[in-house]
């Protein structure tokens, strides 16, 4: 077909080059490499695409019968021009030799977007050629040995770093760490255990961790207004003043507004006078989840109450419980807590995740209630495995219990999203 007098391979072959930058740019590695039959002309356009991505659809559509590691060195031999991303997230890869030499290969002076997945086996050793890449802003590696070489001065543009099952040395990380200025994000999942987790980070604004530490100290950390925090084992305690000493360090952070934990790690506050205010708040928190909340345990209740009194500006709560048996003790506890003292005022929104309607999280939504004066909204997730009518039957009887905002509605959040 012709359109005044040129025909649409022409209209695909001579598009600029910016253009077609673009167009590459916006497409994963396979699909830019099936551009080389649109013409002649494009058959080896790709070869300029600045994001190389070798993932699961790679793995499905080219290499079959192939190998993985001749193809990877075809392609970065062939490449020209800018390289901004480069991303190893194949299945079942291992550790090999061919790593190194691909890092190698990759232009320093380019690279923003590293990513390296080790799937199965022994954790990868990194190369020291991978800290030279100074133009580096997103750093995501899954089963690996994190060892930055002596002399490394840090990644001045580094924004996100990203690690899972990575082994590090908690003295070497938290200098890595401070050698980051403009570090933004940083997530740590089942990495190395640490006896202090140090974050010294000015622009760090996010921080989730999974795994186990002793304590943590934040240095410098102004800027960091999301914490998540879980731990790989109950049994990591070491001494009654965990609790207090993480709720103590996180209270320094002066931009801190919304914290994930697990509810165990709060047990030993009792010590401190739970379900009372601690002695030290978290004045600028507006948005709390406790997760994996035991309703049959007086200490995890009566320290989540002691939490939540000593957070004067929490709007949000969000728990999900974690619950199988029936203690009236726990019911019984609860039902002799006074209406807050005013600690609850700006409270807005809770939201009761995985619901089963047994007495201790009914008198605890009961203490809610009748303490949030400002409520609007009391979300119900029903837990499925429990209750048999879609939560129906416990909505109903959460609509008698008396509430002190005249605009608390309570949901069934199955229909009606927090």
């Amino acid at each position: 077909m012709r359109t005044n007098g040129r025909s649409e391979a022409d209209l695909i072959s001579n598009l600029p080059c910016s253009i077609i930058e673009n167009i590459l740019g916006c497409l994963p590695l396979r699909d830019a490499v099936r551009t080389s039959i649109l013409s002649r002309e494009w058959r080896y356009k790709w070869i300029t695409c600045p994001e190389l991505v070798f993932d699961f659809w790679f793995d499905q559509m080219f290499l079959g019968n192939h190998k993985l590691e001749m193809i990877i060195y075809q392609i970065l031999r062939l490449h020209q021009g800018p390289l901004l991303k480069f991303a190893l997230q194949v299945p079942d890869f291992r550790s090999c030799p061919d790593i190194d030499q691909w890092i190698d290969h990759l232009p320093n002076n380019n690279i923003q977007d590293f990513t390296l997945h080790i799937s199965r086996g022994d954790k990868h050793v990194l190369p020291s050629c991978l800290f030279a890449f100074q133009q580096l802003r997103n750093l995501k590696l899954y089963k690996c040995a994190f060892n930055p070489p002596p002399g490394f001065k840090g990644f001045s543009k580094l924004v996100n770093v990203d690690l899972q099952n990575v082994e590090l040395d908690p003295v070497t990380f938290a200098k890595f760490i401070a050698l980051c200025p403009n570090l933004e994000r940083l997530r740590l999942m089942d990495c190395t255990g640490f006896d202090c987790l140090e974050i010294n980070a000015s622009k760090l604004k996010f921080l989730e961790f999974h795994g186990v530490f002793k304590s943590v100290s934040f240095k410098n950390c102004s800027s960091l207004a999301e914490v998540k925090l879980s731990f790989s084992s109950m049994d990591f305690k070491t001494g009654n003043r965990f609790s207090f000493d993480l709720i103590k360090s996180l209270s320094c952070l002066p931009a801190l507004e919304e914290l994930h934990l697990q509810a165990y790690v709060l047990e030993d506050l009792t010590e401190f006078g739970a379900p009372k205010k601690l002695p030290v708040a978290l004045k600028t928190l507006k948005t709390l989840h406790l997760s994996d909340m035991y309703f049959e345990k007086i200490e995890e209740i009566s320290c989540a109450i002691c939490l939540i009194r000593s957070s004067p500006t929490l709007q949000k709560l969000k728990i999900t419980a974690f619950t199988f048996d029936v203690v009236e003790a726990v019911a019984e506890f609860l039902r002799g807590q006074k209406i807050s003292d005013g600690s609850l005022a700006q409270l807005k929104t809770v939201d009761m995740q995985l619901f089963s309607g047994i007495e201790s999280e009914m008198e605890f939504v009961k203490y809610l209630l009748a303490s949030a004066t400002a409520l609007e909204e009391m979300a119900i997730t029903p837990h499925a495995g429990s209750v048999s009518d879609g939560g129906e039957s416990i909505l109903n009887e959460l609509k008698q219990f008396p509430r002190a905002s005249p605009k608390a509605e309570i949901i069934n959040s199955e229909k009606k999203a927090w």
